[in-house]
Parts: structure tokens; sequence; C-alpha cells
């Protein structure tokens, strides 16, 4: 199993959900003219201004019939949510539409100073995450106090947002502020101050400090964000759960935990599933699709990696019987026929109808698409289906990004209009806060690699819009419903075999065999020895009865696991050698890190030590030199398992001269 990158210190102190009031279900509908004109009156009856409604669109009804959807409906996804939606992309006819919206920034509404009134004592805010213990902490010595982290700082040189001075200058005790109004949906008397999101001042309320989501007031949208999984479906605790972080089981016990707070969630992800190819990168990329799916995603785009599978194997999983059950999206990638893949969508939540689509440039592919997929130029792409989200009523536009950040800035630049940029394929942590793009009003995040980070973004109608990170840390216990998947996984895995895999051994390199540890110590007693004492020896056994509490879920059928816990396999492509290990009955000789996954297979070696050999000393003697392995060569052969993901303490400075190898030291011959 892929594994993941280093806590680095930091933990996250999972929490109860202080509320149990269930999730607000998302509406996503094409706003029709009807709906349009009812807001407007709603709002001018409320003392606002509004913009007068614009004739929309009506969204095309689909053709029944032999199409190339219903010959790969048995490809659909399943997944059913009580909603309506609309989508772009199947057989849309409002593609070419000149957008009825003419800026993407969005004016909200807060009170004037002094204006703010107090609601009446029944009317209480929605429950808001301060109610819960702290989310991300450092540990520190008991003697110390807990050190709270991963909080947004202020940005440098920005004064207190307008809503805030305006609300706090004016509050009493007892006043109600402009939160806790939009908590429960009023509207803020007074004439109307209007803020644009996009801008520095409208991105953080504190004036000293940094901001915590855990005050925030109950948002009426939250974007969920993540990306870039890259295989690492969950943290497989090589180097301790508690030093990785990442994983869908930790996500969805996350994202539970905001929605048990009635927190309107809105997930989205910027693609990138898998990393390898083959059987199980499928399989895999199914896998991840069902866990997005149960954790109602509502857009989720494709990365390179995504895109080395067939055009078949993608379609099995993105493509949908109808548009409701639509789960991908893509403005600039083609899979057989345009009305496979929708380009985008519009989640209506609250006050927003939030677009969502995403772009992949074609600049970070790893390999030549085939020809049954066409991956189309970002520029043109990301303005036509601006266009389209903007004809449908769009009032929050979200184009998630896989390239590097500056063609994503530049993109931005090029295109205005998108009011935030989730960006993915860099490397590095996410930021604590939005990065500003010079020549553009759109707001970029990045999601980091691994999947080890969710961002979160809350939508306000009334203020701006509000974003925090966190780190999906051991403090967020697996979700039983995760933990099934990757059996069901672990399973499918046992089931196919390693040749249903499509993997057959090949021969090593030296041309060599394994012949198993028992064979050095024959001769290498104390060497023997000392191996026999270390994690080494046993470290398939750590696959077929996982530690940690997860017993319930074997690992030894996964070759991204197995290559790295038994002998004869390459520990970095994921594939046997001829001789090395197979299964637990055949090979048992080869169930551990032995010594040949060091010194290499050692048939040769070991037959021309027999007394009755018939070989040369000349031979013998070169047999041997073959089989050493230089201490000043040995950390390079350490690192193929020890490398960043499994082991990052071991590339510390001298971590191997004076911490690993002391555990292992051993010479020669007795």
């Amino acid at each position: 199993m892929a594994m993941f990158g280093c806590v680095l210190g930091l933990s996250v102190t999972g929490w109860v959900a202080g509320c149990s009031k269930g999730e607000p279900t998302a509406e996503i509908v094409y706003p029709i003219e009807a709906e349009v004109n009812a807001a407007f009156q709603a709002q001018m009856t409320s003392g606002i201004k509004a913009a007068s409604p614009r004739s929309l669109p009506q969204s095309a009804a689909s053709p029944a019939g032999g199409s190339a959807k219903t010959q790969l409906a048995s490809f659909a996804n399943r997944s059913k949510r009580p909603v309506r939606w609309s989508f772009g992309g199947f057989n849309d006819t409002t593609a070419g539409v000149k957008p009825a919206v003419a800026s993407a920034t969005q004016l909200v509404q807060t009170a004037a100073a002094g204006s703010a009134g107090g609601l009446a004592e029944n009317n209480q805010s929605a429950p808001s995450a301060s109610d819960v213990r702290p989310v991300e902490v450092v540990p520190t010595p008991s003697a110390r106090p807990e050190i709270k982290a991963e909080l947004i700082p202020t940005p440098p040189g920005v004064p207190l947002a307008r809503i805030a001075a305006e609300i706090e200058g004016g509050k009493k005790e007892g006043d109600t502020t402009a939160m806790e109004i939009a908590a429960v949906g009023k509207t803020i008397p007074g004439q109307p101050a209007l803020i644009d999101p996009a801008t520095d001042a409208g991105l953080v309320g504190a004036e000293s400090g940094p901001e915590d989501y855990r005050n925030w007031a109950a948002p009426e949208a939250v974007l969920f964000v993540t990306g870039n999984q890259h295989g690492y479906i969950e943290p497989c605790g090589c180097t301790g759960l508690e030093n990785q972080k990442g994983g869908v089981a930790r996500r969805y016990t996350f994202m539970k935990q905001l929605r048990d707070l009635g927190w309107p969630l809105v997930p989205i992800d910027a693609g990138n599933q898998i990393r390898r190819i083959g059987q199980q990168a499928s399989i895999k990329f199914e896998k991840s699709s069902s866990a997005l799916s149960q954790m109602k995603y509502q857009g989720v785009g494709l990365g390179p990696s995504d895109m080395r599978l067939s055009a078949t194997d993608l379609i099995a999983v993105t493509y949908a019987d109808s548009p409701e059950k639509a789960m991908y999206v893509s403005g600039n990638i083609v899979i057989l026929d345009p009305s496979l893949l929708p380009s985008h969508k519009i989640v209506r939540q609250g006050e927003f109808n939030i677009g969502l689509t995403s772009i992949l440039d074609p600049e970070s592919l790893e390999a030549k698409v085939g020809s049954d997929v066409t991956i189309n130029e970002i520029k043109e792409s990301a303005q036509k289906v601006l266009a389209v989200m903007n004809a449908a009523g769009a009032n929050f536009r979200v184009l998630t990004f896989f390239g590097k950040e500056e063609a994503a800035e530049q993109l931005m630049v090029d295109v205005p209009g998108y009011d935030l940029i989730v960006v993915s394929g860099g490397y590095g942590e996410p930021t604590y806060r939005p990065q500003s793009i010079e020549g553009s009003k759109t707001k970029l995040i990045v999601t980091g690699n691994k999947g080890m980070y969710a961002g979160l973004v809350g939508l306000y109608s009334n203020q701006p819009m509000k974003y925090a990170r966190v780190p999906l840390t051991h403090e967020f216990k697996d979700a039983p419903e995760m933990r099934q998947l990757m059996k069901e996984y672990q399973q499918q895995l046992e089931q196919l075999g390693f040749s249903g895999l499509g993997l057959s051994p090949i021969p090593h390199p030296s041309g060599e065999k394994f012949v198993g540890s028992k064979v050095c110590g024959d001769c290498h007693t104390q060497a023997y020895k000392v191996w026999n004492g270390t994690p080494h020896s046993h470290a398939t056994q750590s696959l077929v009865k996982p530690p940690e509490g997860r017993g319930d879920v074997p690992r030894h059928f996964d070759p991204e696991c197995i290559s790295c816990h038994v002998t004869g396999w390459n520990a970095q492509k994921y594939y046997p050698y001829v001789s090395g290990y197979w299964d637990l009955e055949q090979s048992a000789h080869l169930t551990s890190v032995g010594c040949e996954s060091c010194h290499g297979p050692g048939s040769s070696h070991a037959a021309a030590e027999l007394a009755n050999a018939d070989v040369s000393e000349e031979r013998r003697n070169s047999l041997r030199l073959a089989m050493q392995l230089p201490l000043e060569k040995a950390k390079e052969q350490c690192m193929n398992c020890h490398d960043l993901d499994n082991s990052p303490d071991f590339h510390d400075d001298d971590a191997f001269e004076d911490e690993y190898w002391p555990q292992v030291e051993h010479y020669g011959m007795d």
C-alpha cells in the first residue's frame, strides 16, 4: 500500500460533534426565470439593491435512445442523492451562450455602522465549530501548555475587515453579530455596505493574530477541498500512524463531524487519485471514486496519473446514467464523446449558486493519451465553461486546476471571472491563507500532496469568504465505512492474486536466485543472530496481522505493501523476481526483509561455500566479493524502502550512522 508523509510533530485532536442537527441537503438546479424573479422580489422587499433579473436559458432535455450513453450504461456510478442538478456537457445547448453575468465580482451585504440589531430571545445562532475540542495542536512535554497551531494568519498590513469594524463599533451587550445573523438566515437592517470577497480585506476578520475556523459561525456553504491523493488511499502505519497524515477514512470522519454541526459541505477534489498503471491502479481508481461518492463529493477533476488509465477504465467510473448521478466534471477533457463527461456543475446552497469545473493542464501529463481521449487547450476551455456557468446563474465560480501554480495564475489573468482557483500538482504543504494573483481578482489555494490536508472555504452572503487548512492526522479516527471499503479493496487484490494483477516474476539483473536468510546463517551465525533480533525478521507478519488495531485488513496480497516486507521483490517498482517471494506457503523462507534484500540473491555464493563444491578459489573469492556491501553504499540500498514516505527520519543528517546502522550492525564471517 502506498504510504504517507510525516506529520512533523503536528497532530489533530479529534472532536465530537456539538449538535445532532442533520446536514442541509444541497439543492442543485438551473435557476429558471421564475425563481430568479422570486429571488429578485424578495431582495427588493428586504431593502437590498439587486441587479435586474436576467432571462436565463433553459437546459435542453437529453434525447432518449441509442447513444454512447446507452452503450456504456452498465458502467454507471450508482450513487443516489435526493437533489436536482444542472450540468453542462449532457447535450447542453448553452455551450455557446454569451455570459449573462458580466463580472466575477460578488458584492455582499454588511451592516452599516451601529445598525446591527438584536434578535428575538428565542433566536439563537446555529452551532459553531468552537463548541468542540481543539482540532490541531502540537504535542509538547507535559510541563508546557498545549500549543494550538494551524490557524490562518491575518494578511500582513490588512486592517480589520469592514464588517467586523462596523458591527463591533456599534455592538452592545445582547446584540447579535453579522455572523450570528447569517447563521440564522436573517437580514441585516440598515443601509448595506458592499464588500468584494476577492479583495485581501475580504478574507479574514481578526485584527490581531490568526483566525480559527472553529470560531466561525455556521457558513451558508462550505467548500471542502482536497486533491492529488496520488495513490495514497490510506496511511499504512509503517512509521506509526501518529506520524502519517491523510487517508479517506480520516477524511470521512472529519466531514461527518462538520456535517453533524450542520455545516453544508460542498466537497470538491482536484483529481489524481492514483499514481501507477495496470490492474491494481484501475481497482484503486474505482475504490477511490467509491469513497468520494460515499463522502458526497459534488465535483471531481482528473489528474495526469488518472489519465494513464484506458478510456474504458475511466468511463467505467466517471460515466453516469443521468446528470444527477455525475460526480466527475472537466472543462477540457473529452473521453470518447463529449456527452459522457459534464463540463461543469451548478450547486445551489443557501444564497450561492456555486459553479464547479476542472481543468487539466496538458503540460502536466505523464504520458501521451490515447486517440479516444482529447484534452483541449486550457484558456479557450476555461473561457467557454465560465460563460456557460454564468449563463446558468452561477454567482461563485470555482475552478480546480491540475498543473503548475504559475500556469494557474496566468490562466486566471487571461480568463478573468473565476472567484477561486484550487491548484493541485505542486509540492509542499498548503499555505495558511489564499494567495493573491497579480493582475487578477481570483484567489488561489493549493491542495498539497497525497491527500494529507483538507481545505475549508466558508461562504457567507453578508461577509467575506473564510479559509482554513486542516491536516488529517491520526486524531481523526478511521471511519468504519471507509475501513470496510479498504477491506473490500484488499479482498479484491487477494481474489485476483499477483497473476491476476498482471504480475509475473522476472529474472534478477544479476542472474542469481534467492535462497533465504537461514542459508546465510549457516556460516554467518553472528550476523544472522543480529538480524533475527530486528523488525526486519518479521516484516511480513506485520502485514499478515497488522498492528495498531488494523488487524481486520491484512495487506500481504497488496504489491505496493509486500514489496518492502519480503525478500525477492523490486521495492520501488512492486514486482517479484524469479525465485523471490510469491506466497506464504511456497516461499515461507522469504517471509522477511532478509539478508538478500540488501546484499542481493546469494544462490551461487552459498553453493560455492559447500564443502564438496567444485569451484576454483578465484571464483569463490569473486562470489564473496559480489555479496559484500560497503557501509558507504549500504545507506543507498536501505533507502529503497526507507524513503521519505516510509521513513522520513532516516533522511535526517547522520541518522543512518547514529541511529539506524547501530540497530543492525554486523560484519561478514564470525
